[in-house]
């Protein structure tokens, strides 16, 4: 496809879905809660191939979260059918070392992950969140997420030619519902400001929906109800995040993705109900990943499948 026909082809996807969802929702259900946010403007963002990730170990990359403890790295998490285990790969596309997180069973739908800092640790957060069935917490295990503090791997653990598994474990796990029943979701984020774990449906842009949960580092396993607050009208997403200084908002789908700002002052729930930024994006076997770098102003994505580019996406002129 014609590099002028796939940009329009994306915009239509995500505009589109937004647009239909605020004429729906406008014109049916005057009386909701929240409605999803408007078009503000699209952003033509340089793409950069970083390098290819080929390693067999990872055939169907669906979690992406910067490394803060080694540098040059990010962590990547398979979609479902893998053990619970961890890569971590560099950005020359090698895998440096990976980690087995014990004492879980075979994950449900690990479906996206986040890493941050907060309280002088780096954190990882894991979600095994996936849900195309709509059973979890009837006919299949609630929703789970898993916080574990970052591995600080020695020079020994890393780039070795025969990579043994390192093992860790969980610090805090959280079991959780939604407020309506079971949701299908892929996106995951944490902003450290507000305390806040997020969470973006994967559905249709008349009922995609931003949900929080509070976020704590307490040990042990605990139980929360997600709480429902903004409607976002992008559809299909397959992952988030958020900037490390808790002001930008990254959602993605297949084709394209939306950047949210939010003021000092303001809550997510508000932010969401401003006009995005459409962000165009690199074309992608199917991309279900991406993270903030450490300084903000770029986002990395991957893709499921195998020789799969990693890709930087600059966002220096999607300041609001």
């Amino acid at each position: 496809m014609e590099k002028r026909h796939r940009k329009l082809f994306v915009k239509v996807t995500l505009l589109g879905g937004i647009a239909v969802a605020i004429a729906v929702l406008g014109t049916r259900y005057r009386m909701h809660t929240f409605l999803p946010t408007s078009i503000g403007s699209e952003m033509d963002n340089e793409a950069t191939e970083v390098c290819i990730i080929s390693d067999a170990k990872i055939p169907e990359a669906s979690g992406l979260a910067i490394s803060r403890n080694h540098e040059n790295s990010v962590w990547i998490h398979n979609d479902s059918g893998d053990g619970p285990r961890l890569f971590l790969v560099g950005l020359d596309g090698h895998v440096r070392a990976f980690v087995a997180i014990q004492g879980l069973t075979r994950p449900t739908d690990w479906e996206d992950m986040c890493s941050f800092e907060l309280d002088g640790e780096n954190w990882l957060l894991v979600g095994d969140i996936g849900d195309n069935g709509h059973v979890r917490g009837k006919d299949d295990s609630p929703c789970l997420l898993l916080l574990l503090k970052e591995p600080n791997l020695d020079a020994s653990q890393l780039d070795a030619r025969e990579l043994t598994p390192i093992k860790d474990t969980v610090e805090a796990s959280i079991e959780f519902t939604y407020p309506d029943g079971a949701i299908n979701c892929e996106s995951l984020a944490v902003d450290t400001v507000r305390r806040e774990i997020l969470l973006v449906s994967k559905t249709d842009p008349l009922t995609c929906r931003v949900f929080r949960l509070p976020l704590s580092l307490k040990p042990g396993k605990h139980t929360e109800k997600a709480e429902s607050v903004a409607n976002i009208g992008v559809p299909y997403a397959t992952g988030m995040d958020v900037s490390p200084d808790g002001r930008r908002m990254a959602i993605i789908n297949m084709f394209s993705g939306a950047l949210i700002n939010r003021a000092e002052s303001e809550s997510w729930s508000d932010a969401c109900r401003k006009p995005v930024t459409v962000l165009t994006l690199p074309a992608r076997a199917q991309g279900e990943t991406v993270c903030f770098e450490a300084d903000g102003q770029s986002i990395l994505l991957n893709s499921e499948g195998v020789n799969q580019p990693l890709w930087r996406v600059s966002l220096e002129n999607t300041a609001e």
